[in-house]
């Protein structure tokens, strides 16, 4: 039984315009009537089967206020017009907001550096493709560190990058098409498609949404060099704030600017290089020096941006962040493109022939696998 299942209202006070309710954990939380009313879950606010709302909100009164209110197993709100509402402690806990609430949000991201992750998550194709507990485990790894390899991908054939894409979600189409080949070609129209040196990057920064999951199959390497890099955007951020909280807040504040153009495709951008969410969690990194445009912010903001981004770009490439290994054939790399740079040293085509298949996944078809299988068949609990 999980903390929150185990937690029921202790105590229920009815205030002016909210009801506040002391949890047995002696934690507590507010929930304004408006809020309530809304969030009714009763079979004539939502549709029985569907869940989807059926109520009005424009019908409910701003200063909504409830004529009896109960707490105990669960908890039953009485409204004027002789509605009733009831909850459950656990649903209540879950969608609890507010200073409080926030201040229990526990992150669902382990932060590494390469020491930690010398031993890295793996998975097996076979069990991924065939299992939904070891597929479960895998995307599990992939929300706690942001990445996984996984081992034993059949090389025989092209798009079997696919297969492992199409467990989790739908494939993201770009201009690159729905799969892509990385390897040296004589006019790339993207470093990726030379034999140069990559610096840690997200990918699709030109992009308004950068696609969630990035997946590199290496069906071929006997190429000299070309090491795999890997580094933990989030965790670098977390050092940048530790060393200077006024360059975190300029990247997480004044937009960059990116952009991406060929003989077909002319895409840009713009964002914080750190982003955070509502409650000041982070949601991602944009960062790709090779698509950096010029910079369009407020003039005041020009020159603590490139004192900021220097700051963070040196410190992506402290070998104490930089995860470093040789990606052979069977094994592809899955990661979380906003959240984990990556990049490789230079290869030699000379040397032999290097060959890598790629594709990307939303995070919104990422996460939805991942809650569907954690939830376990147990479609919507109040």
């Amino acid at each position: 039984m999980s903390v929150l299942e185990a937690v029921s209202a202790v105590h229920v006070e009815a205030l002016a315009d909210r009801l506040h309710i002391h949890w047995t954990d002696s934690l507590s939380d507010s929930f304004h009537y408006v809020w309530l009313r809304d969030n009714c879950g009763c079979s004539t606010c939502r549709h029985p089967i569907a869940g989807e709302r059926l109520s009005d909100p424009a019908a409910i009164p701003l200063d909504i206020a409830p004529t009896s209110v109960s707490g105990g197993e669960s908890v039953k709100v009485l409204w004027p017009d002789g509605h009733e509402s009831t909850f459950s402690p656990n649903w209540l806990r879950m969608h609890a907001y507010g200073d409080a609430a926030n201040q229990r949000v526990t992150s669902p991201f382990l932060l590494w550096s390469a020491a930690d992750v010398a031993s890295p998550p793996e998975a097996d194709f076979h069990e991924i493709t065939k299992s939904e507990e070891a597929l479960l485990v895998f995307l599990r790894q992939l929300r706690s560190y942001g990445f996984s390899i996984v081992r034993n991908v059949p090389t025989d054939q092209s798009g079997r990058v696919a297969e492992i894409a199409k467990r989790i979600g739908n494939l993201r189409d770009s201009n690159f098409g729905l799969i892509w080949d990385v390897k040296s070609v004589p006019k790339p129209d993207s470093l990726a498609y030379t034999s140069v040196k990559l610096t840690a990057h997200t990918d699709l920064v030109s992009r308004e949404s950068q696609p969630g999951l990035q997946l590199l199959h290496c069906r071929v390497n006997e190429a000299e060099g070309g090491a795999s890099l890997l580094v933990d955007g989030f965790a670098v951020a977390e050092e940048l704030k530790r060393r200077s909280i006024e360059d975190f807040e300029v990247l997480s504040r004044v937009p960059a600017s990116f952009r991406y153009q060929n003989d077909f495709t002319d895409v840009s951008a713009t964002g914080p290089v750190i982003k955070l969410d509502h409650r000041s969690q982070y949601f991602e990194i944009r960062y790709s020096n090779a698509l950096l445009a010029p910079l369009q912010c407020d003039g005041a903001d020009v020159a603590p941006f490139y004192r900021a981004y220097q700051h963070y770009s040196r410190l992506l490439r402290e070998p104490q962040f930089e995860f470093s290994f040789r990606l052979e054939a069977g094994d592809c790399e899955v990661f979380d493109n906003r959240r984990v740079l990556h990049g490789r040293q230079e290869f030699f085509p000379q040397s032999g022939p290097r060959l890598l298949e790629g594709c990307y996944v939303d995070t919104d078809d990422y996460l939805s696998r991942l809650r569907v299988l954690e939830r376990a068949g147990d479609f919507r609990k109040r």
